[in-house]
Parts: structure tokens; C-alpha cells; sequence
């Protein structure tokens, strides 16, 4: 079986913080399978698009889609212009499209072909839900919504817009506020996430953390910038909340560097962004051996979405899915056939080849790619990156 070409799509869809450009591209084989993947970068789409008709042309054509491993590394040596996330992109698009043509071949689900299912199904938390900024109160009735759709764990960015290094007294009572609040509402049992989309300076968010700690957040994510070890270690080492991030972290090396450091608790590389499933497994590989859980980013199309938790059903150290779809317009769930919504917080996955999904041309032509701003694509824009 050979690779003879691609077929790419760009889509969009919306929630109420945020709207979204998604890539899809397909790989397809002269014998009539193929392969879907995603290479969504939330912003320049085109630009992924361009870099990914260049090496299907150039490299993949002719190529055996069962070489995953050797197709990933030739594409990442074999660049000079590897590294960045407009790369890593590009690459885990492809990666992700040639494990689902590896699984359709081999005629298995994904995840049998990644170790097996050690879980049943996906824990998954909800994003995309809320208000910001917003009054306490607000968040709090948004919050109980969630639960009442079956979730048993929320993330929210409590910190508003403007908070940028540190933030005011003002701000940081009302922070707080919604934190209680939503808590409040929902009960001791009933996980919540803080978001920080890496906002403050050491003192500000291990003065923030202290705190939240009284409210039990199930962790604080981005509460520095993620490239800078030395500040995510001090933070991680002064609170007693778990640290996540990961989100704009991209291949494996950058994790390594949080491992190897002792600076996080919790792993958050995104699918179609860190290099794909290849480069995900790794990862999980080198946190296990620290105790360390990963939790995928995750603002996807379900192409991505079902990537990661095929994944995560075979990873040990899998802890939780982040998951914005029931948020999103109602085409969300139609581009693609076979993608299962949530129950009771939980994702189950079908034993289709592959991912298991199809793709709905006619649907992904009716919502074309749209401009986004740049106070669209920040993520103190959009609130829920």
C-alpha cells in the first residue's frame, strides 16, 4: 500500500468566549483507505496548510503509511526549520492521519494498536462554559448548568482580561470571588480547574494560589510562563495546589526539561500541536517514570479530540480530557461521523478501525475558514485557550 495524496480542510465553529479555525487533513492510499489527521493551530491555518501540500508532495507520495516512527523522524531531521509550533503542527496532522490509515489497515481500533485500553473510557472536564469576565454569581449559575449536563469537573480562568505580571487588590478579590463562588455552587465533590494562561510573575501566583487553596482546586494551570523552568519550579515548590501546563510546549523536549527539573505535576501537551500521537507517547513514557499524570490540552475539532483520547484510553498515567465540544455550534458534531458525546462526564470510545470516524464534506463546506483577530487568537482574548 502507497500514499498518493491529500485533501485538506479548514472549518470554523464558535462558543461564547472564543471562535475557532480547525485543519483537517486526509491521507489517502491506492487502495482505497484513508487516513484522517488534524493540524490546528487556533490561528494561520493557511500557512499549516501550505507547509502540508509541500511535504505530501515532496516526501510522503509513494511512501508506506505503516512506517509511522520513520515518517516522523525523516520529516523532523530532515527539515531546517524544525521546532516551533507552526512545524510541530504540521507534523502531528500528518502523524495522527497516518496512525489512523495504520489502524484502518490493521483493521483494530487506535488505542489497541497504543497498548490496549487500560481504562474503559475517558474522564473529561468541561471549558468553554463560562462568562469572562463575569460576576461572581454569573459564573456560579453557568457552573451548576455544567453539572446538570453530567460533568464532574470544570476549568474557568477566574482572573478576567487585564491581569497581566501581577493584578491589582481589586481584581484579585474578585477572582477569588468566582473561585468561591462556583464552588459554592456546585459542592464538594464536583472538581474545579483554575486557568491562569500563564499571566504572573512568581510572587503573584503563588500569592493567588495561597489564596485558592481553601476552595481545592483540582489544579492551577499556566500560572507563569511554561518556557521559563526556573519560575513554573519556584511556583511548584511554594504552593499546595498541583501545577499543570503544557498547552505551548511543542515536541518532547521542552516536558523533559519540566521533568527533569522537578517543576510540574501535571503534563497538558496538545495532540495536534506537540507532534502527535508518536511524540505524545513519549512524553507519557518519560512522566511515568516521575509519577507524573498527563491531562492533553485539548480545543480541537473532533478529529484531534478522538486522537487524544484514543491515547489516553491506552495511556497508564492518563488523568483527565479537556473538552469543549458540547459549548461549540451544533455542526461541531456532525463534521465528522462517530464521535460520541460525553455521559456523566465520561467519553466512550467505539472499536471502529482507526479512529473511527468518517468525514462530512457537505457539513465541513457549509462553516468555511474565518479571519481571526488577534484579540481572537490571544488567549486572554478568548478565555478558555
Amino acid at each position: 500500500m502507497k500514499i498518493t495524496g491529500s485533501k485538506i480542510h479548514i472549518f470554523s465553529s464558535q462558543h461564547k468566549n472564543a471562535k475557532r479555525n480547525w485543519l483537517i487533513v486526509r491521507l489517502f492510499t491506492d487502495e482505497g483507505l484513508e487516513g484522517i489527521g488534524e493540524s490546528s493551530m487556533l490561528s494561520n491555518e493557511p500557512l499549516v496548510e501550505s507547509l502540508l501540500e509541500d511535504w505530501v508532495q515532496n516526501y510522503l507520495i509513494g511512501k508506506d503509511p505503516m512506517s509511522v516512527e520513520l515518517h516522523w523522524t525523516r520529516l523532523y531531521l530532515d527539515n531546517m526549520d524544525k521546532g516551533g509550533r507552526l512545524f510541530s503542527t504540521a507534523l502531528s496532522g500528518i502523524d495522527i492521519a497516518l496512525w489512523d490509515l495504520k489502524g484502518k489497515i490493521a483493521n483494530t481500533p487506535l488505542y489497541s494498536l497504543l497498548g490496549g485500553p487500560y481504562q474503559e473510557k475517558i474522564r473529561v472536564y468541561a471549558n468553554g462554559w463560562y462568562t469572562t469576565p463575569a460576576a461572581p454569581q454569573l459564573n456560579a449559575e453557568e457552573a451548576l448548568k455544567v453539572v446538570e449536563m453530567g460533568y464532574t469537573a470544570m476549568k474557568f480562568d477566574p482572573f478576567g482580561k487585564i491581569a497581566h505580571g501581577t493584578i491589582s487588590p481589586e481584581e484579585a478579590q474578585l477572582a477569588e470571588d468566582r473561585v468561591a463562588a462556583v464552588r459554592d455552587a456546585v459542592g464538594p465533590n464536583i472538581d474545579i480547574l483554575v486557568e491562569v494562561h500563564a499571566r504572573f510573575n512568581v510572587y503573584t501566583a503563588v500569592g493567588l494560589a495561597h489564596r485558592l487553596e481553601q476552595y481545592r482546586p483540582f489544579w492551577f494551570e499556566e500560572p507563569v510562563s511554561p518556557e521559563n523552568v526556573s519560575e513554573m519550579k519556584q511556583v511548584r515548590d511554594r504552593i499546595n495546589i498541583p501545577v499543570a501546563t503544557g498547552e505551548k510546549l511543542y515536541l518532547k523536549f521542552p516536558f523533559f526539561e519540566l521533568i527533569k527539573n522537578e517543576a510540574i505535576d501535571i503534563l497538558q501537551p496538545d495532540i495536534c500541536n506537540a507532534g502527535g500521537i508518536t511524540e505524545l507517547k513519549k512524553i507519557s513514557s518519560m512522566a511515568e517514570a516521575q509519577h507524573l499524570m498527563m491531562a492533553p490540552h485539548n480545543t480541537n475539532s473532533p478529529v484531534g479530540t478522538l486522537a487524544s483520547m484514543h491515547l489516553g484510553l491506552a495511556m497508564s498515567n492518563f488523568l483527565i480530557q479537556e473538552y469543549h465540544a458540547e459549548f461549540y455550534e451544533d455542526h461541531y458534531f456532525n463534521v465528522v461521523d462517530g464521535f460520541n458525546r460525553q455521559e456523566g462526564g465520561y467519553v466512550t470510545l467505539s472499536d471502529k478501525p482507526g479512529l473511527g470516524i468518517s468525514v462530512n464534506e457537505e457539513i465541513l463546506n457549509k462553516h468555511p475558514y474565518i479571519p481571526l483577530g488577534l484579540s481572537t487568537m490571544s488567549p486572554r482574548g478568548s478565555g478558555d485557550v
